[in-house]
């Protein structure tokens, strides 16, 4: 409901509030200079947030105000609340990029969807909406009972919300509890307003009323409604002049435990019964007159019924809206109209409205089951659904199940309103209607489906283990009946299995998808299931039949959608990495994170991100890989995607550890084990440990390190982890024993990592077995010998990181050998790598080593200035050397034009350049890390 002139004029004079007329007087002045703000203004029911509101907008008068109001009736309309804020900008929608324009035209019911969009391509539009507007005038976005706003709306303005600062539109939301679930994690500032003191409550007391105030009777009415500015006036209202001046006793009258709920429906007694029945009606709906007065003639109730509540300062008109005077009274009409009222108020609303809200009010209205209400239900719900409204979907769905009879009907509706909820990332809800939906049938197909569902949802929530006993028990069930089903099933579980570490039973699972799907004759879910195969025989080192299987299914990968099956294509660019293929791994994953940026879809995004910087680490362009996983643990921690969250936070993690920063590294993996849940996630905790260990080992404490990687070899070998490239933990580990002077247990982890280089053919393991034969050599030629294999067979595979650590093994002997001038080249060259990566502590080493030799390294220092970008300069930097425009930039990494233009600034700051031509001469310089080998070192060619 708009917020207008009545909200803007009802409060002319606040008492108090100085500190938070100050913080808005701020807000309001740094939005005028063009510096944007969010800010969320908590307190309890009269505190006075909507005066504070009010006086934000008469000194906002000259910007561009969008207000609305959060009406709990209104909750489970999707984007209803958005569609107040953003129709005043209809005109901009046409200068948005396409698919955000299509999106908000969609969600706002402004045009039949032509085809399925993204949530988040709507919160992108809304910011994209608020931002170019903002480029005319500044925008002030109110919104008060931001509690009650409806979840898709809630969820598109703090989106937008948390990436204004370079823009010139500021987000204020009211809302009573900081703590409700869908803006707890907003990640704005906070302004509480709290009861008025006692000296502010006399002055509200001595505004409010002429007669002399006792003293006395001032301080008894603010311990009893503790300042509550709504309290006090309520009360003072209904008090007698002799009772302010303290020659009467105040009694009982006082709402001595600040209910104010009772306190306003005290103030309906005294309507007529036709008034009373008009505010229920207008309580119920959205008090919208178009809406409001067909109801009260099908109920024979006259419009002017409303003129004596008008009279008696309950309701207000504006905008050709029916205004209630607080929330509360909303509230407490609804609470004291009998249910014979409600039920015949919400019938009158039915037969007069359509659409969503006619499913709702007959639902509402409804004493018993209705199949016909619950089925009308569920088609609201399918088109909350098509606007990716899938908090409203769930609730719709689940209210026509409550309206279903007992039996399979309900189940499949409480399972259908549970896939809606955790889409919505409301997965308790999911959890519970799941297993209501379990007990209500015995249909052994629906308990599958049912179960598919809940088996995602306990991957989700960090219980891998169960979700495989529940998967496959599923598909045990209704192999013979539908082999298909059983195969989808025995898929769904490899994921948790490969989550947990279980290559053996991933495999396993595997197999039997495949069978299934040849007993069922589906082709492509054959394909499917072999796709899955390659995946866990890749972890499982068995890299040849891996190898087959996805030569094989090329086909069928390319024409997989990428963001319908974004999982899939993303793990299969892992998969390639996994088996040394960096050139098809690369153009799998830019596919996925290219659509999954183009059609917003963000959680297809934070697991491609994490893919990418996993990929990017390996071909050594560090700067851009720890730039995405950056921008992959943000955007998960915003759409609460705990398990990639987890992902990112190793990922980067990995870098910390030879990268010099150890507080944050044992800050991130403090988060990612505590993410990884109750009973462990043994993938994240395999990642977690391997970085500890590489941490240790770049420090020079390898008997730390070898304490941590043992935990993850014997982790491995329980597991059967054999492909030495997922985490690289084997080499590390046999360096470590080197340095600990373990000789015995180097040989026999050497003996380990040779038996798997030899199974996998994989050229890094090979290599680094290598290096570390040349680390144990006994005489000069044999090192030579096993470290010019290394540098070689690196070439195979150019992974800059692992090609300088073996130069600068090879030059440490070299020159503990007093071989100098030999060494020299190789520590030379493994210096400048290390400095390229930023690989600070392998850097050092390398400069000291070189300094004995008698050389004199360069000075330290960025090799490149690129290093200096933040990740999200990098970001857009790389976007623009793509050849992509501002907006585009802007469109495809989910921030605001200005924001951009920001960073590019800063950019050419820091680069000291003046073009974007020289922009992007420095970035695709950075992009080309050198390498070593045996001849020699030189930029690297893109990875193969």
């Amino acid at each position: 409901m708009p917020i207008g002139s009545l909200q803007q004029g009802r409060f002319q004079r606040l008492v108090g509030r100085a500190a938070q007329r100050a913080c808005l007087d701020r807000l309001v002045g740094g939005l005028r200079s063009g510096q944007g703000q969010a800010l969320m203004i908590t307190g309890e029911a009269g505190t006075g947030k909507s005066a504070l509101l009010g006086y934000l907008m008469r000194r906002a008068g000259d910007l561009t105000v969008l207000a609305t109001r959060g009406i709990e009736s209104e909750a489970a309309l999707a984007y209803a609340g958005l569609g107040d804020l953003l129709r005043p900008l209809q005109n901009l929608f046409a200068t948005l990029p396409t698919p955000q324009a299509a999106a908000l035209r969609t969600a706002l019911a402004l045009e039949q969807a032509a085809a399925e969009f993204s949530r988040y391509a709507v919160c992108l539009g809304t910011l994209t909406a608020l931002t170019t507007e903002a480029e005319r005038r500044a925008v002030l976005v109110v919104v008060d009972d931001a509690h009650w706003l409806d979840q898709p709306s809630l969820t598109a303005l703090l989106f937008a919300a948390r990436r204004i600062q370079a823009d010139a539109v500021s987000v204020v939301l009211a809302v009573r509890d900081a703590s409700a679930a869908d803006v707890e994690d907003a990640a704005i500032e906070i302004m509480p307003v709290p009861g008025l003191s006692p000296a502010e409550t006399a002055e509200l007391l001595g505004r409010l009323r002429t007669d002399p105030i006792a003293p006395m009777v001032a301080d008894e009415l603010w311990r009893a409604t503790r300042g509550n500015p709504l309290a006090v006036t309520d009360v003072c209202a209904r008090l007698s002049a002799a009772q302010l001046a303290g020659r009467e006793l105040l009694g009982d009258r006082l709402p001595l435990s600040a209910d104010l709920q009772s306190s306003f429906a005290a103030r309906l007694t005294p309507l007529a019964p036709q008034t009373r029945t008009a505010l229920l009606v207008a309580a119920l709906c959205a008090a919208d007159t178009d809406a409001l007065a067909p109801a009260l003639d099908a109920l024979g109730v006259d419009a002017t019924a409303l003129d004596q509540a008008e009279t008696a300062g309950l309701i207000a008109y504006e905008n050709c809206r029916l205004v209630f005077v607080h929330p509360l009274m909303r509230s407490a009409i609804h609470r004291e109209a009998p249910g014979w009222a409600r039920r015949q108020a919400y019938d009158a609303l039915a037969a007069t409205g359509s659409g969503e809200a006619r499913a709702w009010y007959r639902a509402a209205g409804a004493a018993g089951p209705d199949e016909e209400v619950a089925a009308e239900l569920e088609a609201a719900g399918g088109w909350a659904r098509g606007r990716t409204g899938y908090a409203a979907a769930s609730r719709a769905l689940h209210r026509a199940a409550e309206l279903t009879e007992p039996g399979a009907e309900r189940a499949r509706r409480l399972a259908a309103a549970a896939a809606d909820a955790q889409l919505a990332g409301h997965a308790a809800a999911a959890a519970q209607w799941l297993d209501q939906a379990w007990t209500m049938t015995s249909d052994p197909l629906l308990l599958a489906d049912i179960d598919l569902a809940r088996g995602r949802l306990l991957t989700q929530r960090g219980t891998p283990s169960i979700a495989q006993q529940v998967l496959l028990g599923a598909a045990s069930a209704v192999e013979q009946a539908d082999p298909l089903r059983a195969a989808r099933l025995m898929c769904e579980a490899i994921y948790p299995s490969l989550t947990e570490g279980r290559v053996a039973d991933s495999v396993r699972y595997a197999r039997r998808a495949v069978q299934l799907a040849g007993v069922a004759g589906d082709d492509d879910a054959r394909r499917d299931a072999r796709t899955h195969l390659a995946q866990a025989l890749t972890i499982g080192g068995r890299t040849a039949q891996a190898r087959r299987l996805l030569i094989a299914a090329r086909r069928y990968v390319d024409a997989l959608d990428p963001t319908g099956s974004e999982h899939k294509v993303a793990l299969l660019a892992l998969c390639w990495a996994w088996l040394e293929d960096y050139g098809m791994a690369t153009a799998l994953i830019e596919r996925v994170v290219g659509a999954a940026r183009r059609s917003g879809a963000l959680g297809a995004l934070v697991r491609a991100l994490s893919f990418q910087c996993e990929i990017g680490r390996c071909t050594g362009d560090w700067a851009a890989a720890y730039a995405v996983a950056e921008e992959s643990l943000h955007l998960a921690r915003e759409i609460r995607d705990v398990s990639n969250v987890g992902f990112a936070l190793t990922c980067l993690a990995r870098f910390d550890a030879v990268q010099g920063r150890g507080d944050l590294l044992h800050e991130r993996l403090a988060e990612a084990r505590k993410l990884s849940g109750p009973l462990g996630t043994g993938g994240l905790l395999l990642f977690e440990a391997s970085a500890r260990g590489l941490f240790h080992l770049t420090d020079g404490a390898p008997d730390e390190a070898i304490t941590c990687l043992e935990t993850v070899r014997d982790f491995s070998d329980r597991m059967g982890i054999d492909n030495p490239n997922i985490v690289g933990w084997e080499a590390d580990l046999v360096e470590a024993y080197w340095r600990a002077g373990r000789p015995d247990d180097v040989r026999a982890q050497l003996r380990t990592l040779e038996e798997k280089a030899r199974v996998t053919g994989l050229s890094r393991p090979r290599a680094a077995a290598a290096r570390s034969r040349g680390l144990l050599a006994s005489t000069p030629t044999e090192a030579e010998t096993h470290f010019r294999s290394a540098l070689s067979l690196h070439a195979e595979c150019p992974q800059p990181f692992e090609q300088a650590r073996t130069a600068l093994a090879f030059g440490e002997v070299l020159r503990r050998r007093q071989r100098r001038a030999e060494a020299r080249p190789f520590l030379r060259d493994a210096l400048e790598v290390f400095r390229r990566l930023g690989a600070e502590p392998y850097a050092r080493r390398a400069a000291a080593e070189l300094e004995a030799t008698g050389a004199h390294p360069s000075p330290s220092g960025l090799v490149n200035g690129v290093q200096r970008l933040t990740p999200q300069e990098l970001q857009v930097a790389r976007a623009v050397a793509d050849g992509m425009s501002n907006p585009e930039v802007a469109a495809a990494l989910f921030i605001s034009r200005k924001t951009v233009e920001a960073h590019l600034s800063s950019a050419y700051r820091k680069l000291g350049v003046h073009s974007r031509t020289q922009l992007v001469r420095h970035v695709v310089e950075a992009a080309r890390p050198w390498v070593v080998t045996a001849e020699g070192s030189g930029p690297a060619d893109r990875p193969r």
